[in-house]
C-alpha cells in the first residue's frame, strides 16, 4: 500500500468514526416503553390474524404510529 493510500485510509477512518458519534441519540425510558408496547401490540395483532398496522384510525392514534 502506498503512502497516499495509507493517508486516505486513515482520513476515511477518522471521518467515519466521527459520523458515528455525532449521529447517536439518547433513548428515553418513556420512548423505549412505547416502542415495546407497539412491538407487543403488533405481535398480538399478527398472532390473532388481524392486519398490521391497525385499520382503525383511533387505534393508530393510541399507538402513535404516524
Amino acid at each position: 500500500m502506498t503512502e497516499a493510500q495509507k493517508k486516505i485510509r486513515e482520513y476515511l477512518a477518522h471521518i467515519g468514526g466521527r459520523g458515528g458519534r455525532m449521529s447517536r441519540r439518547e433513548l428515553t425510558k418513556a420512548h423505549a416503553r412505547q416502542m415495546v408496547a407497539i412491538r407487543e401490540a403488533k405481535r398480538a395483532a399478527l398472532n390473532a390474524g388481524k392486519p398490521w398496522p391497525p385499520a382503525n384510525p383511533r387505534d393508530r392514534r393510541l399507538l402513535k404510529l404516524h
